[in-house]
């Protein structure tokens, strides 16, 4: 029971610092922000007895892809003209969309958690892991690093081009 409490709080946790690091007026804190919900989904990483990823979780994306973004974010000085700018017209009908969405899969969701069976405890090891990304998942774990490269180089030209 209490693990269910954890899980719920950190769970709101971190759908309140997404929020707030989508309605952030700053840039800085947008990115402070997003290494704090980086560090709560790697703390309900652990929660689910998968320490493993919840560290790699905070090593990599909380730690090394936050580093990058605040430094992009400080060489670039994006410039906003006002932050009732960004939102657009329709943003009050996107609003009544998604909760039109979420509400009957949040639902759907919640019944079906009732009916999942139990998974059984065996504990897989860091060579099942080892295994599981050089083997069968071993492309998709590349094109992300690819992704997330590309993405860096991008940042850095644009930083380059304001100059």
């Amino acid at each position: 029971m209490t693990g269910q409490v954890l899980f719920f709080a950190a769970a709101g946790a971190l759908v309140a610092s997404s929020l707030a690091m989508l309605f952030t007026r700053h840039f800085v804190r947008s990115v402070v922000l997003l290494a704090f919900s980086l560090i709560i989904f790697g703390g309900l990483f652990a929660l689910l007895d998968a320490t493993f990823l919840g560290l790699l979780q905070l090593l990599v994306y909380a730690g090394a892809a936050t580093m990058v973004l605040v430094f992009v974010v400080m060489l670039s000085r994006p410039k906003v003209a006002a932050f009732s700018s960004l939102l657009q017209p329709q943003t009050g009908v996107a609003a009544i969309a998604v909760v039109a969405v979420a509400y009957p899969l949040i639902d759907a969701l919640v019944r079906l958690a009732g009916t999942l069976p139990v998974a059984p405890q065996s504990a897989a090891t860091t060579a099942d892991l080892a295994f599981a990304l050089m083997g069968p998942y071993a492309a998709p774990f590349e094109i992300a690093s690819v992704v997330l490269l590309a993405a860096l180089v991008g940042a850095v030209y644009l930083a380059r081009e304001a100059e």
